[in-house]
């Protein structure tokens, strides 16, 4: 099993309507295919993390990249693991008004071509994990 985290660019100012459409295909698909995750989402940004099976986790990932409502996708993290962050969500949702909410996953995107340190993306991974728990 593994987890990505990924982030792109909106290419249109995202709606109430798209995200809602992209969670209605994304929690059906993921559930067929064993995926789990989270979409964060919120000026002109998006961030997704995908956890599941390695080739489930990189068909999806294939799949996004051709996702016209999105460009300049980069992954910003890639593991192993053996235990799963996200279970029961088979695609939960953040929105993030203020960019500065995504602040530490913009220090890991400056870094991804550096060595990510696990410890801050594990903090990050539950950062969101307290978010969606936290969610009405």
């Amino acid at each position: 099993m593994i987890r990505l985290l990924y982030f792109s660019q909106a290419m249109n100012p995202i709606s109430a309507e798209d995200v809602q459409d992209i969670l209605q295909v994304s929690r059906r698909n993921n559930s067929a295919t064993g995926l789990s995750g989270v979409l964060i989402h919120g000026g002109g940004l998006f961030m997704q993390v995908l956890e599941g099976p390695e080739q489930s986790v990189l068909r999806k990932y294939v799949k996004i990249l051709d996702d016209k409502r999105h460009s300049n996708c980069q992954i910003i993290y890639i593991t192993p693991t053996n235990e799963r962050i996200f279970e029961g969500w088979s695609m939960g949702v953040i929105a993030c008004e203020r960019s500065f909410e995504f602040q530490h996953i913009l220090d890991l995107r400056n870094q991804r071509k550096e060595v990510v340190r696990a410890k801050v993306f594990k903090e990050a991974m539950h950062e969101f994990l307290r978010r969606l728990k936290a969610a009405p």
